[in-house]
C-alpha cells in the first residue's frame, strides 16, 4: 500500500472546456477571468504552501494562437453538429484572446517553485469517451500533445481526459504517455450512471468521506483514480455548504494520514470563478492545512507523473527483487513535480 500521499490535479482549459455545451458571453468572461485571476491565484496558493500539482492544460491553449489544424481528423457529436473549432478564433492570439490561449500562463506555471508538473488534458477537449469520437482522432489528438511535449520541453508523463471521459487507451500507451486520471472511486458504484451522480450529489451535501486510491496498471498505462472533485458554486452546487466541501477535504486528509493510500483531489481552476471567491477560500484553507501536514512529515504531496514513477518502480523491484528500485523524486517525499525542463521552445508552427 502507497505511503501517505496527496495527489492534486487541475484541468486547467479557460474557455476550451464548455464551448460545445454552452458557448455565450459568460463562457469568454469565465475563461478571461481565470487566465488573468484564477489559475494565477491558485498558483500562488500551491507555491505559498511548497506544494507542487499535475496541471493537466489543453494542448492549444499552451500556445500564444491556434496552430494548423487541418490534419485533425474531424468529429461529430450528436451534442455539437458543428466543426469543433468553428468558434475558435483563427487569427487571434493570446493579447486578443486569452480566454482562448495562454502561452504566458503555462510559463509562469513552468517556472513556479516548487516545480510543478504540466500534462495534458487532450489538444482540443474532445470527450473521448463519447459516441462521435473516433479512433483516427484520438491518435491525432495524442499525436499533437507528444509534438507539443517535445517542442517546448515538457516531460510526455500524464494525460488527463477531458470530462474523465476515458477511451483508447492503448493508442494514448503508444503514444508515450505513462499514466492518466481514471474515474473516481466511489464507496458504491451502480451500472447505472443517473444513480453514480445522485451519490455523488449526495456524498457532496452531507460531507461523506471520499475514497483513497492506489495506483494499478490498465492496458499498459498506470490509471490513478479520482477521489474527490471540488465542485464549482453555480446552480444547484451553490447550495453545497463550504463547511461541507472543506469537512470532505479534512476527512481524506486524515484518511490519508491514518489509513495510508493516495487521496487524489481535482478540479479546475476554473471552478474558483462562480461565486468568487467562495471556492477559492475553501481551497486555500484546504492548502493551507496540507501544507502543513506535508511540513510535518504526515502525509506527502506528490504529482501524478511522480505517483507512477514510483508505481513503475515499485512493480520493477518486485519482478526484479534482486535488482534495488530506481531513484524517483517521490522516494524523497517532496513536492517536486519531475522532468519539465525549464525553457519553452518554439511551438508548433502556425
Amino acid at each position: 500500500m502507497t505511503r501517505p500521499t496527496v495527489v492534486i490535479s487541475l484541468d486547467l482549459e479557460l474557455s476550451w472546456g464548455t464551448f460545445d455545451l454552452s458557448y455565450g458571453d459568460e463562457l469568454l468572461r469565465m475563461g478571461r477571468w481565470t487566465h488573468d485571476v484564477g489559475a494565477p491565484n491558485l498558483l500562488r496558493h500551491l507555491t505559498r504552501n511548497r506544494l507542487s500539482a499535475t496541471w493537466a492544460i489543453v494542448g492549444a491553449m499552451m500556445r500564444d494562437s491556434l496552430p494548423d489544424v487541418s490534419s485533425l481528423p474531424e468529429v461529430r457529436y450528436p451534442h455539437f453538429a458543428k466543426s469543433w473549432f468553428s468558434y475558435i478564433p483563427k487569427d487571434g492570439d493570446e493579447h486578443t484572446h486569452p480566454e482562448w490561449f495562454g502561452a504566458s500562463l503555462v510559463e509562469m506555471i513552468r517556472n513556479a517553485k516548487p516545480e510543478q508538473e504540466i500534462g495534458f488534458h487532450s489538444f482540443s477537449h474532445v470527450p473521448f469517451g463519447e459516441r462521435g469520437m473516433t479512433r483516427e482522432r484520438a491518435i491525432a489528438e495524442y499525436w499533437y500533445c507528444a509534438q507539443l511535449a517535445q517542442e517546448l520541453g515538457i516531460t510526455k508523463s500524464s494525460f488527463v481526459f477531458p470530462r474523465n471521459s476515458v477511451g483508447y487507451l492503448p493508442e494514448l500507451r503508444d503514444a508515450g504517455f505513462t499514466c492518466f486520471r481514471d474515474v473516481d472511486r466511489l464507496r458504491m458504484r451502480f451500472a447505472n450512471a443517473a444513480l453514480n451522480s445522485l451519490g455523488m450529489i449526495w456524498a457532496d451535501f452531507v460531507g461523506t468521506a471520499p475514497c483513497m486510491v492506489e495506483p494499478s496498471l490498465k492496458e499498459g498505462i498506470i490509471s490513478i483514480p479520482g477521489s474527490l472533485l471540488i465542485r464549482y458554486a453555480a446552480g444547484w452546487r451553490k447550495f453545497i455548504p463550504d463547511s461541507i466541501r472543506l469537512r470532505r477535504l479534512r476527512k481524506g486528509l486524515e484518511l490519508a494520514r491514518r489509513s495510508r493510500g493516495v487521496f487524489h483531489v481535482w478540479f479546475h481552476p476554473e471552478n474558483l470563478y462562480a461565486g468568487w471567491p467562495r471556492v477559492e477560500n475553501v481551497v486555500a484553507r484546504f492548502l493551507d492545512e496540507l501544507g502543513v501536514l506535508v511540513r510535518n512529515g504526515d502525509v506527502r504531496c506528490l504529482t501524478m507523473g511522480q505517483l507512477a514513477a514510483e508505481f513503475r518502480s515499485h512493480s520493477a523491484a518486485k519482478q526484479n527483487p534482486r535488482q534495488p528500485a530506481a531513484f524517483t523524486p517521490a522516494a524523497q517525499g517532496n513536492s517536486h513535480a519531475d522532468g519539465n525542463r525549464r525553457r519553452a521552445g518554439e511551438a508548433i508552427s502556425a
